[in-house]
């Protein structure tokens, strides 16, 4: 009687069994394709107009090379990405520190992002730079842009050579330690909200006024004043773990705009590439960890000496120049008074 009982019973136990398994298993399942389904790679980027893909007036912005890097991780790895771009045209360091990454908003981004992309310093270069020119000409007048004060430094200077002087004198004087102080300064607040695994790339500064006809050693020197600050941002990549992409030595001022300082979008593909060479995608892919090239500047920054060389040629080849002139003077007047007859 019982194995009558059990066959008419089995094949309703073995499905009640069934669906108390599957019914187990359901949150499981549906837990892990809510997480396939929200798998993404967050990207934010942060910097000044040339992260921000800013084109001239009466144009409408180009693609940004964060833009890029965040489309081209996502075709590397097969996984969504999803991006957001703090930058805003004309941010020096001071404003990055305290208008965007002292936000609620920017230390949730932080938080959240995977890959980290920063550009900036131009500005702070450009900031300085038209200071400097209102010093050396002692003037009031507030220049709009680099142009404006190159065309009046360039004037001046043809008007005043011995301004040449004050320039390399005030350029020997560049307050790199207040760079440097708001550069650790932006580092520590990244690397307060950053999470492990996270990576940060960042550009140094390319010279965008190498194509202006500077009086003299002008762009040497700026091409010094250049190298110091992107000094500081290689001396502190191993502490806060981060990548520096070498623009100053990159082919991107031949890519820039009418400006000639704001790269255009082969520009800004440009450095997209060479920014996608300090990822490492296949983290994303479970691949092992890839070993990162770190870039270093072209040469060690010598600080003044550059500065303090030049300018000692200068006064050297000056104070030539008038020795000679005035032997050539003394031995002219010598010249003529022996070949002028003696009143008889």
């Amino acid at each position: 009687m019982l194995c009558e009982w059990w066959k008419k019973r089995r094949n309703g136990l073995y499905i009640l069994i069934c669906a108390i398994f599957v019914m187990s298993c359901l949150p499981v399942l549906q837990g892990q394709a809510e997480e396939k389904k929200e798998e993404k790679i967050y990207c934010a980027a942060f910097g000044d107009s040339i992260a921000k893909g800013y084109a001239g007036k009466k144009q409408e912005d180009l693609q940004s090379y964060p833009q890029l890097i965040s489309d081209a991780v996502s075709e590397e790895t097969r996984i969504p990405t999803e991006y957001v771009n703090y930058a805003k045209n004309g941010l020096t360091l001071v404003r990055l520190n305290s208008d965007v990454l002292s936000t609620e908003e920017t230390a949730a981004s932080l938080e959240r992002a995977d890959i980290i992309t920063l550009t900036i310093g131009a500005n702070d270069l450009m900031q300085e730079f038209k200071l400097t020119v209102r010093e050396i000409l002692e003037t009031d007048q507030r220049f709009t842009s680099a142009y404006d004060a190159f065309d009046a430094l360039q004037e001046g200077i043809e008007g005043n050579p011995l301004l040449v002087m004050r320039v390399l004198g005030m350029l020997e004087d560049w307050d790199y330690a207040a760079f440097d102080e708001q550069w650790v300064a932006a580092m520590k607040t990244i690397s307060q909200y950053r999470k492990d695994g996270s990576q940060l790339v960042v550009t140094d500064i390319y010279n965008p006024v190498n194509q202006f006809e500077l009086p003299g050693t002008m762009n040497m020197v700026v091409d010094e004043v250049i190298q110091n600050m992107n000094q500081v941002m290689y001396d502190h990549a191993e502490e806060y773990d981060y990548h520096v992409v070498d623009l100053f030595e990159s082919e991107i001022c031949e890519h820039t705009q009418r400006d000639g300082l704001h790269p255009d979008q082969e520009g800004q593909r440009l450095i997209a590439g060479l920014a996608m060479e300090k990822i490492d995608t296949g983290r994303f892919m479970g691949e092992p960890e890839k070993e990162i090239e770190k870039t270093e500047p072209a040469r060690k920054s010598i600080g003044r000496t550059i500065l303090g060389n030049i300018r000692k040629v200068i006064i050297l080849t000056a104070a030539a120049v008038i020795l000679i002139a005035g032997g050539i003077f003394v031995w002219r007047k010598r010249r003529r008074k022996a070949d002028t007859p003696d009143d008889k």
